[in-house]
C-alpha cells in the first residue's frame, strides 16, 4: 500500500445516483461539479458563496428542473440546431470579451470540455424554448381585447395632442405678451 500522504491523495469519492428524473439519473458527481462551477462563478463575481449543503441542494433542484424541461422539449419535438448553439457560444464568448477559442481554453482549465459546454448550451436553449412555449400557451389575448387596447391608445393620443395644443397656445400667448426688452441680456435688433 502507498505511504500515508499518497494514500489520502489517491482516495476518490464514489459516484452514486442522487435523483432520477423521467428515467434520467442525476449523479453525485454531476451535482458536485456543477456546485464547484457555481461557487467559482460566485467567487469571481465577488458574491457570497452559500454553505456547501445549501449550494448542493440548490444545484440539485436546478438539475432536476433542467432535466424535466429537456424531457418536455424532447416530448414536444422542440429541437436546437447546431447553428443556434454556435450563435449562443459566440455570444457567451463576446460577453466575456474573448474569442471562442480563448473561451474553450479557459473552460478546459476549469475541467469543462468544449463539447460539454456546447451540450450545456443546447440544454439551456431547449429549456428556454420550453419556458417560452409555456408562456405563449398561457397568454391568450382576444381580438376584442386588442381592439379595446387600440381604442384606449387612440383616446390617450387625442388627449395628449389636445393638451399639447393647449400648452402650445399658452406658450405662444405668453411669448406674444413678452417683449425682448423685458428679457435680461437681450439685445434688440434694430
Amino acid at each position: 500500500p502507498p505511504a500515508g500522504g499518497a494514500a489520502s491523495a489517491a482516495v476518490r469519492q464514489a459516484d452514486y445516483i442522487v435523483a432520477v428524473v423521467t428515467s434520467e439519473p442525476i449523479t453525485n458527481n454531476e451535482v458536485r461539479q456543477r456546485a464547484e462551477r457555481v461557487a467559482q462563478q460566485l467567487t469571481g463575481q465577488g458574491a457570497a458563496v452559500p454553505p456547501h449543503e445549501q449550494l448542493a441542494r440548490e444545484v440539485l433542484e436546478r438539475l432536476i428542473l433542467e432535466k424535466i424541461q429537456i424531457q418536455l422539449a424532447k416530448d414536444s419535438g422542440i429541437k436546437v440546431d447546431d447553428f443556434a448553439v454556435d450563435q449562443a457560444e459566440q455570444n457567451v464568448a463576446r460577453q466575456n470579451d474573448m474569442g471562442v477559442e480563448e473561451m474553450h481554453r479557459r473552460l478546459a482549465q476549469d475541467g469543462v470540455s468544449p463539447q460539454r459546454f456546447r451540450d450545456d448550451l443546447r440544454n439551456q436553449l431547449l429549456a428556454l424554448r420550453v419556458r417560452e412555449r409555456e408562456v405563449e400557451a398561457r397568454v391568450r389575448v382576444s381580438d376584442l381585447e386588442v381592439d379595446q387596447y387600440l381604442q384606449e391608445q387612440k383616446k390617450r393620443m387625442r388627449l395628449l395632442m389636445e393638451l399639447g395644443m393647449e400648452r402650445s397656445a399658452i406658450y405662444t400667448d405668453e411669448m406674444q405678451n413678452c417683449s425682448l426688452a423685458t428679457v435680461p441680456g437681450a439685445v434688440m435688433a434694430g
